[in-house]
């Protein structure tokens, strides 16, 4: 049986400086936010689980109050293994769902509204069920 998975969400209102572990993303403002993972493999928020069986991904926004997820979405999810437990928006956590009967890399992208800003932020790490 696979190991669930938590994993911490950091959003900073500016650019990532190559160097500090942050990934540059461009806010639905066209202003450049960055993000953080950590948690999951090598501590950047991708999940590989090496063994069949269901499992959970647990994300938490550790930021600044003015973060809030919106959505969450898949991509590359081919054979629909992964879904949401609940409704995000507003929350500073998400639950996700993975069924792992099959082999696919797949990504969930948290999307965070910036109240301050009026805009909405993606950050997208993978799934990786081997």
């Amino acid at each position: 049986m696979p190991s669930n998975a938590l994993i911490y969400l950091d959003v900073r209102n500016w650019a990532s400086n190559g160097s500090d572990g942050y990934t540059s993303t461009t806010a639905s403002n066209g202003v450049v936010y960055s993000y953080n993972y950590t948690g999951g493999d090598n501590n950047g928020g991708h999940v590989t689980f090496g063994s069949r069986g269901h499992a959970t991904i647990e994300v938490r926004v550790n930021a600044d109050p003015r973060y809030l997820i919106q959505t969450v979405g898949f991509t590359n999810d081919a054979n629909a293994q992964l879904s949401l437990a609940s409704d995000p928006r507003g929350l500073t956590t998400v639950t996700m769902h993975n069924q792992n009967s099959a082999v696919q890399t797949a990504n969930y992208k948290v999307t965070l509204t910036d109240s301050v800003a009026n805009c909405t932020i993606p950050c997208d790490p993978q799934i990786i069920n081997k």
